[in-house]
């Protein structure tokens, strides 16, 4: 898949991103890690790591 049509598949998921658990942010980091949208990938992993950090407080 393209990082558009990523973009498509997710737009559901990305309206609801503050919402969404460690999980998914790294699923779809990776799918779009795998698509070739590394920075992408990268905000997302970020969010994650940083989601991962508050859970643990």
């Amino acid at each position: 898949m393209t990082p558009g049509e990523l973009d498509d598949l997710f737009a559901d998921l990305i309206g609801q991103i503050d919402r969404l658990d460690v999980d998914a942010l790294e699923l779809m980091a990776a799918a779009y890690d795998q698509a070739g949208d590394v920075d992408r990938a990268r905000e997302l992993w970020v969010m994650a790591e940083n989601r991962r950090g508050s859970d643990r407080l």
